[in-house]
This record gives structure tokens, sequence and C-alpha cells, in this order.
């Protein structure tokens, strides 16, 4: 059973001006299921969230007979609850489970579920933040039909995908018939001591270190097992420490999750600002062969004349760009370039050329620089007359900055 101190210690509420921005709980309440069985739970927040936040689920109890198959779904995240859909295919009962649930509203965060997937292989996904380089695997659901032996876990993560691997260790792989699980993404805070162990007998972690502002999160990556499965996680007191055990029969085999989850941060994710600035207007003499807007990017030795998506290496703080926009006569260009992204004034390098019989192209050299080294993604969208480069932020919220738009304009 879950330490009633704990439950209480867990309702982790943050109120910005009465609004949610992370929470956790623990939820019990699933009854007997079996043949063809479906039991839907509504699961109040400790409050209201700004946003639907993202939903994790830690399975730290199961109880269920071997050939049952069980199949958990999250569904109907709402800013004020959520839902818990248990069904249940097989003859054979399940009888319990406790899942803990965090929910946080926080873009340096990602999860992506996977529930119930029958006939269980790798798999490849897509993800969001290119600084969500960092991740763990929780089981939500299992089918077993007789004995297994199995590991699932994250085998590479890129700047846009996460592989997971299932290690079959022999041929009785084929008696799990289902499995669900999350993936949880994020930043480097984002997660902290994370530890896969195989336990083949009691575990007892021992005094944990504490880190402030973070959940402990505890699930399963795999089991090896001949027999029903009753194993649990047990923590002591303000989650001090824990046990994994088996309550009842020969020990389950079990390969286990432990790690930190942050759910406040103080990484902040800030844009390119426009550091200095050249500008060159000529009477361009290849101008008919050169097309109408074209973008030059020096330190990753690209052109673009369409639009296109950039992630930018998280080596690179320095950008020096080249904008060429051909000037039609009696038409003014438009520009404006990202000076100060925190002012709440004055933001934006502005200007405006008129072209006129002797000028036909002007051609802007920005130079950018960032303190920070992280992944920077930009946004290139290359329009008939104008051309406005956004790079995408995932801090709190999604956000999108724009360092340059620069427009043709009828004077």
């Amino acid at each position: 059973m879950i330490n009633n101190s704990f439950l209480l210690f867990a309702q982790l509420i943050v109120l910005i001006s009465g609004i949610l921005k992370y929470d956790s709980g623990a939820f019990s309440g699933f009854s007997t299921c079996q043949s063809g069985n479906t039991q839907t739970y509504t699961i109040n927040f400790n409050g209201v969230f700004g946003n639907v936040p993202q939903l994790i689920l830690g399975l730290e109890k199961i109880d269920m007979g071997k050939g049952a198959d069980f199949r958990i779904q999250a569904q109907n995240i709402q800013t004020t609850n959520f839902e818990l859909q248990l069904n249940c295919v097989t003859s054979t009962p399940f009888y319990s489970a406790i899942f803990n649930w965090y929910a946080i509203d926080d873009q340096r965060i990602q999860v992506i579920n996977n529930f119930n997937m029958e006939n269980p292989d790798n798999q490849v996904f897509d993800h969001d933040n290119a600084n969500a380089i960092f991740g763990i695997l929780s089981i939500t659901s299992m089918g077993i039909y007789h004995d297994v032996d199995f590991q699932i876990s994250i085998s590479s993560i890129t700047t846009t995908q996460v592989t997971v691997s299932i290690t079959k260790h022999n041929w009785w792989f084929v008696n799990l018939k289902q499995i669900g699980y999350q993936i949880i993404l994020g930043i480097q805070e984002a997660l902290t001591d994370v530890e896969i162990l195989f336990h083949t007998s009691q575990y007892n972690s021992g005094l944990l270190t504490q880190y402030p502002n973070k959940w402990l999160f505890l699930s399963y990556n795999g089991f090896a097992l001949n027999n029903n499965i009753r194993t649990r996680s047990v923590r002591t007191s303000m989650s001090e420490s824990y046990i994994v055990e088996t309550w009842y029969g020969t020990y389950i085999n079990n390969y286990h999750l432990k790690s930190w989850i942050a759910y406040q941060f103080t990484t902040v994710f800030s844009a390119f600002e426009c550091l200095t600035l050249r500008i060159s207007q000529a009477l361009d003499m290849e101008v008919q062969i050169k097309p109408k807007i074209f973008l030059e990017i020096n330190e990753i030795t690209q052109s673009f004349s369409s639009s296109t998506y950039l992630i930018i290496d998280k080596a690179l703080n320095l950008l020096n760009m080249k904008i060429y926009m051909k000037c039609t006569k009696t038409k003014t260009i438009a520009s404006q370039f990202l000076k100060c992204q925190s002012c709440s004034t004055k933001q934006y390098y502005k200007f405006s050329h008129y072209c006129h019989g002797t000028i036909d192209a002007v051609t802007y050299f920005p130079r950018f620089q960032l303190a920070q080294s992280f992944y920077k993604e930009l946004n290139v969208n290359i329009l008939v007359d104008r051309i406005i480069i956004t790079q995408v932020l995932y801090n709190q919220v999604q956000s999108s900055e724009t360092l340059l738009d620069i427009q043709v304009l009828n004077s």
C-alpha cells in the first residue's frame, strides 16, 4: 500500500493567480476485472490548470494472474480532471493496480503515449522539442498469456525522434501479447538520477538523495516471470526510500525504474538577438537571374530561396546572415530585427528603404548572437515579397519569437 503521509505530501500544488502549474496524486480504485469488462474513473486535480496539462503515469503496484490482459487509457484530460479507462480482455482476472499520476503544464517536458500496443515491437516516434533529448519510459499496461522475459527501454533520442526497443531475451517473448507505455522526454534539468535495475529479490533503496522541486518517479520497464504478477513499490514517509517487493508467492523478477522528474525549472531558453547589422543598397547587374528573395547563413554554409525549418547545433551561438531582396521601383522595403527579447518597448531595430531608379536590390547582413548553448529551432518563411524568420522556444509555454521580418510594400 502507498504510505498515507506520502499521499499527503504528493499533493503538490502551485497556485499562480489561482492557476495550477503542476499537481500529483495516486489512484488505486480499480475493481477486479476480466472477460471484456470496462471501467472508467474520473480523477480530479487539486485545482484548475490554465492549460490542459500533460499527464504522466507511474505504475507502482500490479496484481494480476498469468494470462490476464489489462489495458489502461488516460483520456479526456481537462484543466480540472482526467479519466482512466480500464479494459480487461481475457478471462484471467486483473485484481488491482496503483498508479501515481503527475500532471504538469510545462513545455520543457513532453509526454508521448503509446497505450495498449498489440503485437509489441520496436517503435520510432517523432517529438517536438529539439532540446528534449533526455528520457525515461514507464509501462502502463500488459497482456501476458504465459511465461515472459522482456525489457522495454529508450534506445536512442535525437533532436526529432525517439526510438523504443524491446529486448527479447528468449522465445517467451511471444507470450507478451500487448503492452502500453509512456515516453517522458525533457531537457537536461527535467530528469535527474535515472536508474534502471534488474531485481531478483526484494530491493531496498536505502536513504535517497532528495532533490527539491522534483518528484520521485517509480515504475517498471520489464519482467521475467513464470507466475502470477504480484509486485509493488512501497515508499517510506516523504519518499525518503522505497522497497520493491512481491507480497505473495515467488519473487517476480523485474526491471525497475527510478528517476526524479522536475516540476519547476530554472532553465529558461532565450532567442537570438541582433548584435550588429549592415545594410547595402545597390544597382545589381545580375538582378534578373537571382531569386526575388534569398537567405544565406554562413555558419551552416547553406542558402535558401524557399521556406524551410532548421535546427541549429547547440555549439553555434553566433549566426551571420545575408538576406537579399529585389527592390522594385517606387516600392519600399520595411525591415525589423530583434534587438532585445526581454525589453517591454523598442524590441526591434526598424528600417525603411525606398526603391528608386538607381537601386534594384537591398541586402541585409545581420549578425545574431545568443549566450546559451542549446539546439535552436528556426522557421524560415519566404513568401513572394516577404521573409520572416522565427525561433521556437519551449519554456513553461511554447512561444515563437520573430528574429527578423523584411517585406516589400507598395509606396
